[in-house]
């Protein structure tokens, strides 16, 4: 089943576009979207949120686009989950999360701590007094409070140490919600969701099955994020191509970075399928070794 969908959505800040025509789906399973500091992934996450209007193109909930649907309705469907420091620092923790709750059901607040895996007893303290990962566990619970369908997750262990990652890690998968996973943390992804887009300068590169496509890459961005991962115990990973170039005004964006460019890269590839549930954009997709 299909929650959310952007429909050839562009987004942009003024008149200037951030993200280019991109069509996917959120459905079930968890959906990533995996690309580096820049790529769209928190422009399209608001846009989804609708905090930010497509500049063409519709986000489209369930059968209506969002700015014709029940808003009401959606904000209860649809929950964020900021990263920790979205806390008020003014506010007392039970206070917080009580916000999100009708009058009649703040004796929840409790439970909601509870859920995540605190105690109750933390809701007289203030975010200053807690850890970064009891923050985070905060902020979910917060998002739970309405009994939301699916959470919308911007980087939510971004700010953490390993252990407490795998803590928030484990609860996340546990939840009886559905995940769209904004992140260039490729280890989260492949552990909450089953579908992966991959952004890059504003345009989906390539999507797919998650556990596929960070296997066997199709697209030669896609290769280089996962090949950027250290390993334990390994030599540090070795950049190929030119790292540092910006994205190509025409053509494919990814072009001057590219370390197998050829010609015909200076015509903007399209995404086409390549087997397997997978789509890429790129004149060579599954040539990329």
């Amino acid at each position: 089943m299909t929650m959310l969908r952007a429909e050839r959505v562009t987004l942009g800040y003024g008149k200037r576009a951030v993200v280019h025509d991109v069509s996917l789906d959120v459905t079930e399973g968890g959906v990533g979207l995996i690309g580096e500091s820049g790529s769209g992934k928190t422009t399209l996450a608001r846009a989804f949120l609708g905090l930010l209007a497509p500049m063409s193109g519709a986000i489209w909930y369930g059968d209506q686009t969002l700015k014709n649907a029940d808003m009401r309705a959606f904000r209860r469907d649809v929950q964020p989950v900021f990263q920790a420091e979205a806390l008020d620092p003014r506010m007392r923790i039970g206070s917080s999360i009580a916000e999100a709750l009708p009058r009649g059901e703040r004796a929840r607040v409790g439970q909601l701590l509870e859920q995540v895996g605190l105690d109750a007893t933390l809701a007289a303290r203030r975010p200053h007094q807690l850890s970064g990962g009891q923050r985070q566990r905060v902020v979910i619970a917060r998002a739970l409070a309405v009994g939301p369908r699916l959470l919308i997750l911007d980087e939510p262990t971004s700010a953490l140490d390993v252990t407490v990652q795998a803590r928030i890690l484990d609860l996340l998968a546990g939840l009886d919600t559905e995940r769209l996973l904004i992140t260039h943390n490729l280890a989260v992804v492949e552990r909450l969701c089953r579908t992966s887009h991959v952004l890059f300068a504003g345009r989906v590169v390539e999507s797919g099955p998650t556990r596929e496509l960070l296997a066997a890459p199709a697209h030669p961005y896609t290769k280089a994020l996962r090949d950027a991962v250290p390993k334990l115990g390994g030599a540090p990973p070795e950049a190929k191509g030119r790292t540092e170039a910006v994205p190509a005004a025409t053509g494919c964006a990814y072009r001057l970075r590219c370390p197998i460019a050829v010609p015909e890269c200076e015509q903007a590839p399209p995404l086409r399928d390549v087997g397997g549930g997978r789509q890429a954009a790129c004149h060579l997709a599954g040539d990329v070794t």
